[in-house]
C-alpha cells in the first residue's frame, strides 16, 4: 500500500473517532430528569436504518445490511449499485457483478428471500444485480460472514436481497423519471444493430436453417442503424393492500439506458509489440428492464404466516462497438464492426412458511422454481482491411454470426425446525437443490471467393442475398447438421444438512456452533469445434463437511464483540471446467475441466457501538485463506491472448480490516446533518504454482509466468471507502427535503495475472461522485440527481519489463437525472 492512501486510510479513522468522542463527551453532561411516562415512536418499517442497525445489534451472526430508505435518500436505483455501498464491496467495470474483500463472482452467491436464483449469463455464478430494481427491495443484507444455514459455496459474501411486503394502509403509487448522459445524448453515431431487441427489448431474431448455399441465411442487416433520441426513461407503478388476513404489494415498470464511450483497447507481448492496439474503440450500449412482483403475505393466526413472491424480469442489452486499430493475427491496421445483444427472460417463483409451535418449537421452510432463459439471438462481426478496405478472409471468425441460447430450470427448498431450551436453542435442517442448465451456440463463420473493397458503413452493399454465390459458410460442421448447435449441459445435484446451537453462557455472552454436510453431484456434457461431433462427459462428486463457530460478548447494551471461524468451499463454474471457447475482439477464454474446488477457512473479530437509535460505529478484521485458488489467466499457447482457468496457486490469503460508522452530526429545530461512511483496507499475497505443477494437473495444459513465484491475488484493492453526507429538513409532519452527496473510492486492483513475461493486468484506482435532492410534498415526490460527476476513467494497465500498456481505457459519462411520483 502506497503512503498516500495510508494517509487516507488514517485520516478516515481519526475523523471518525473524533467525531464519536465528541458525541460521547455531550452524552456525559446531560442532566437526568424524572419523567412519568414514556411514548414510544418508531417505524416498523423493516428498510429503516434504524431498525436494520437494530436487528444487527441482536444478531447472533455478524450481518450487514442497505434498506430501501437510505437508497431512495442517495437515488440509488439498482441492487448492483446499492451493494457497493456497503463495507469492503466494489463493481467489475462493465457489468453487475460484485467483488467482496476482494473476492469476485465465483467466490459470492446471490439469494432472494433466502433461496438461490440463477445467473443470466453462462460468463458468470451470480445474476446480474443491475437488473433488480430498488422500488421492489425492502432491504439487501450482505453476509460476509458464513453460517450454516447458507450454501457451503461461500467465500466473499451471500448477497440476499427481500422484496417488498406491504404493512400499513392501502396505497398506489405512480413514478416517472428521465435522464440523460451528457457524453450521449448528443451522438448523432449512436449505433443500435440492425437485429437488436428493439426499444422495449422484446424483438427477438432468428436465422434461416435451410441449406445456406441455396438460401441466404440471414434476416437481418450487418449495417448498424443510428438511435433517435437517446434518452433514458423510467416508468414504474407500485401498490399495497391489506384484505383480512392477507397482504398484497405489487410492482411493475420498465427503464431503459443509453451509455456511449470512446476508448481504447489493447493486449500486448512481453517485448511491447502488440497483440493488438485498438487506438480509437466507439462503443454505444442500449438496456432495458421490464420488471414485475406481486409478493403475497397471509398471516393464519398469531403462530402460522405464509409467504408468497412471483418476480418476473425481462433484460436485454445490446451493443454496438467499432474498433480502429491494429491486429497481430492479420498483421495490419484493421477496422471490426461488432454488434452484440442479449435478451434475458428470469421468473423466479417462492413459497414460504412459519410457524410457532407451542412455547419452544418453531419451524420454517420454503419451496422455490427458478426458470431462466437467456438468448444471443444475433451477435456479428466484421474485420475489414483500414487500408484497401478488403473484408479479411483469413479466418472465418473474422466475419460471422452467432447464436445461443441458455436454459436453466432448478428446483429448490429448506426445511428448518428449531427447539429452545432455558440456555440454549438447537437448529436442525435440510437444503437442496436440483439443477438442468442447457447452453447451445451456433457460428456461422463466412469466407469469400471474390475480395473486393466494402464501405465499412455498408456492409450490405457487400454481403446480401443476391451475392450468395459469393460466401461459403463454416460452423465447424457439415452435411445436414451444418447448423446443429454446439452444446453443453450440466445437471448439479446439492443436498445438504445442517445443525446450529446457540449458548447462551451469560446474560452478555452467547456461542453458536454449527457445521453443515453438502453432496454435490455434478453431471457435465459438451460438444464444441474442438472435438467435433463427438460428444465429451464428466462427472464429479464431492462430500464437504464445513464447521463454523461465531461468538457474541456485549459489553453492555451499546457494544459488542464478535468472533467468527468456517471453513467454505468455492467450486468451478459451468463455463469455467467445459473446455469450450468463449471468442471476444481481443481476447479468447476456454474452459478447463481439469479444474477442482477451492477450500477457504474464514476468520472475522468485530467490536460495534450503538451510541444511539440509528447510529453506528464498528471495526472489523478479517483474514481469508484459500487453498487451490482459481484464477483465470493467459497460458502457454500460439495465441497469445488466449485465456483459460486454473487452480493458479498452492495457497492465497487475504488481510483486511473494515470500519463502518453511522452518525447525525448535527441537529436544529426540523434539520440535521447526518453521515455515513465505510472503508476498507485490504492486503492479499498467493504462492503460485510451478508450470510443471501446472502441466500435471491440467492434462498438460501449463502457464508461465513472468518469474514471480508469489503475486496479489485478483480483485483485492488496497484501499475501498465510501463517504456520505446528508441533509434532512421536516416540516408539517409529512413534507420533507433530502439531499445527499455521495463519494466513493476504489483502489487499484489486479485484473488478471499474465504469462509468459506478459506481465499483469491491473485495474486503476478511481472516484466516484454522485448527489441526489429528494422533495416530498404531501403525495408528490420530486428527485434530482446527478451521477458519475468525476467521470473518472476505468482503466486497465498491463505491466511488464518492456512498459505500462493500455489493456482498456474508458469513461462512462456523467448524468443527470429528474423523477416524479405520486402517491394515492
Amino acid at each position: 500500500m502506497n503512503f498516500r492512501k495510508l494517509s487516507i486510510a488514517a485520516l478516515f479513522l481519526t475523523t471518525t473517532g473524533t467525531l464519536m468522542y465528541a458525541q460521547e463527551k455531550n452524552d456525559t453532561v446531560k442532566n437526568e430528569k424524572k419523567i412519568e411516562g414514556v411514548i414510544i415512536r418508531g417505524s416498523t418499517k423493516k428498510g429503516t436504518e434504524a431498525n436494520l442497525i437494530n436487528m444487527q445489534k441482536k444478531s447472533v451472526e455478524v450481518i450487514e445490511r442497505v434498506g430501501s430508505v437510505q437508497l431512495a435518500k442517495q437515488g440509488v436505483g439498482d441492487a448492483a449499485t446499492a451493494v457497493t455501498k456497503a463495507t469492503g464491496t466494489q463493481k467489475q467495470e462493465g457489468s453487475g457483478q460484485i467483488f467482496v474483500r476482494g473476492l469476485g463472482d465465483r467466490y459470492n452467491s446471490t439469494t432472494l428471500n433466502g433461496l438461490t436464483i440463477p445467473s443470466d449469463d453462462p460468463e458468470f455464478k451470480n445474476i446480474d444485480l443491475e437488473i433488480f430494481k430498488t422500488s421492489m427491495i425492502e432491504y439487501i443484507s450482505l453476509d460476509k460472514v458464513y453460517n450454516p444455514k447458507f450454501s457451503g459455496d461461500f467465500g466473499g459474501a451471500n448477497v440476499n436481497i427481500v422484496s417488498k411486503e406491504h404493512t400499513g394502509k392501502p396505497y398506489f403509487k405512480i413514478g416517472l423519471g428521465s435522464s440523460v448522459n451528457m457524453q450521449t445524448y448528443d451522438k448523432k453515431d449512436f449505433k443500435l444493430q440492425d437485429g437488436g431487441p428493439g426499444f422495449f427489448g422484446f424483438k427477438e431474431t432468428k436465422f434461416i436453417k435451410k441449406n445456406p448455399y441455396q438460401t441466404y441465411p440471414f434476416t437481418t442487416k450487418w449495417n448498424f442503424k443510428n438511435a433517435e433520441n437517446p434518452f433514458n426513461t423510467d416508468i414504474n407503478i407500485e401498490g399495497g393492500a391489506t384484505l383480512g388476513k392477507l397482504s398484497i404489494f405489487a410492482y411493475g415498470g420498465f427503464e431503459n439506458s443509453y451509455e456511449f464511450s470512446q476508448g481504447q483497447e489493447g493486449f500486448f507481448f512481453a517485448s511491447g509489440v502488440p497483440s493488438s492496439n485498438f487506438t480509437d474503440v466507439q462503443r454505444s450500449i442500449y438496456k432495458t428492464n421490464t420488471t414485475g412482483l406481486i409478493s403475497l403475505a397471509y398471516k393464519i393466526n398469531s403462530n402460522h404466516k405464509i409467504n408468497f413472491t412471483s418476480n418476473y424480469i425481462h433484460s436485454s442489452m445490446q451493443s454496438a462497438k467499432i474498433y480502429k486499430g491494429y491486429s497481430y493475427d492479420v498483421d495490419r491496421e484493421v477496422i471490426i464492426n461488432r454488434g452484440d445483444n442479449k435478451i434475458t427472460n428470469t421468473w423466479v417463483n417462492q413459497l414460504f412458511g412459519t410457524h410457532k409451535l407451542g412455547s419452544a418449537w418453531n419451524a420454517d421452510w420454503a419451496l422455490g422454481y427458478n426458470m431462466l432463459n437467456s438468448k444471443r439471438p444475433d451477435r456479428l462481426q466484421n474485420t475489414i482491411d483500414a487500408e484497401n478496405f478488403n473484408l479479411l478472409a483469413g479466418s472465418a471468425i473474422n466475419n460471422h454470426r452467432y447464436f445461443d441460447e441458455l436454459k436453466d430450470n432448478t428446483v429448490l427448498g429448506h426445511f428448518n425446525v428449531s427447539r429452545s431450551f432455558d440456555k440454549f436453542k438447537v437448529t436442525v435442517g435440510y437444503d437442496g437443490s436440483y439443477k438442468d442448465r442447457r447452453f447451445d451456440n451456433t457460428t456461422i463463420g463466412m469466407n469469400f471467393s471474390l475480395i473486393n473493397p466494402v464501405d465499412p458503413n455498408n456492409i450490405d452493399g457487400f454481403i446480401n442475398a443476391g451475392n450468395n454465390s459469393l460466401f461459403s459458410y463454416q460452423t465447424f460442421k457439415s452435411g445436414d447438421n451444418i447448423f446443429k448447435p454446439f452444446y453443453y449441459t450440466i445437471k448439479q445435484n446439492l443436498q445438504s444438512g445442517l445443525a446450529n446451537v446457540d449458548i447462551t453462557l451469560s446474560d452478555k455472552f452467547i456461542v453458536q456452533v454449527g457445521g453443515r454436510y453438502d453432496f454435490i453431484d455434478m453431471q457435465t456434457k459438451w460438444t464444441d469445434p474442438l472435438t467435433g461431433e463427438t460428444q465429451r462427459s464428466k462427472n464429479k462428486t464431492y462430500n464437504k463437511f464445513l464447521p463454523a463457530f461465531n461468538a457474541k460478548y456485549s459489553f453492555n447494551d451499546k457494544q459488542n464483540l464478535r468472533l467468527a471461524f468456517s471453513k467454505t468451499y468455492t467450486l468451478p463454474q459451468a463455463k469455467e471446467i467445459i473446455p469450450i471457447a468463449y471468442y471476444d475482439v481481443t481476447t479468447n477464454v476456454y474452459g478447463n475441466e481439469f479444474l477442482n474446488p477451492s477450500d477457504n477457512y474464514n476468520v472475522d473479530l468485530k467490536w460495534e457501538m450503538f451510541p444511539k437509535s440509528g447510529e453506528l460505529l464498528s471495526v472489523t478484521a478479517f483474514g481469508k485463506y484459500i487453498q487451490n485458488a482459481i484464477a483465470r489467466t493467459t497460458y502457454s499457447t500460439s495465441a497469445p491472448s488466449d485465456m483459460t482457468y486454473f487452480n493458479i496457486s498452492n495457497w492465497g490469503y487475504i488481510l483486511g480490516a473494515e470500519l463502518e460508522y453511522r452518525k447525525d452530526i448535527y441537529s436544529w429545530s426540523n434539520s440535521k446533518i447526518y453521515t455515513f461512511m465505510n472503508g476498507t483496507v485490504m492486503h492479499s499475497e498467493q504462492e503460485l504454482k510451478t508450470p510443471t505443477e501446472l502441466a500435471k494437473e491440467n492434462g498438460g495444459k501449463t502457464a508461465e509466468f513472468s518469474g514471480q513465484t508469489k503475486d496479489d491475488m485478483q480483485g483485492v484493492a488496497d484501499f475501498i471507502a465510501n463517504v456520505n453526507l446528508g441533509y434532512n429538513y421536516k416540516w408539517n409532519n409529512v413534507n420533507s427535503l433530502d439531499f445527499v452527496v455521495s463519494y466513493s473510492h476504489v483502489g487499484k486492483n489486479m485484473f488478471a495475472i499474465g504469462t509468459n513475461n506478459g506481465g499483469n493486468f491491473y485495474e486503476l484506482g478511481r472516484e466516484i461522485l454522485d448527489a441526489n435532492l429528494n422533495f416530498t410534498l404531501d403525495n408528490i415526490t420530486i428527485g434530482v440527481n446527478a451521477k458519475n460527476l468525476i467521470n473518472p476513467h476505468y482503466k486497465i494497465e498491463q505491466e511488464n519489463k518492456a512498459g505500462t500498456f493500455i489493456h482498456r481505457d474508458y469513461t462512462r459519462g456523467r448524468e443527470l437525472g429528474l423523477s416524479l411520483s405520486y402517491k394515492f
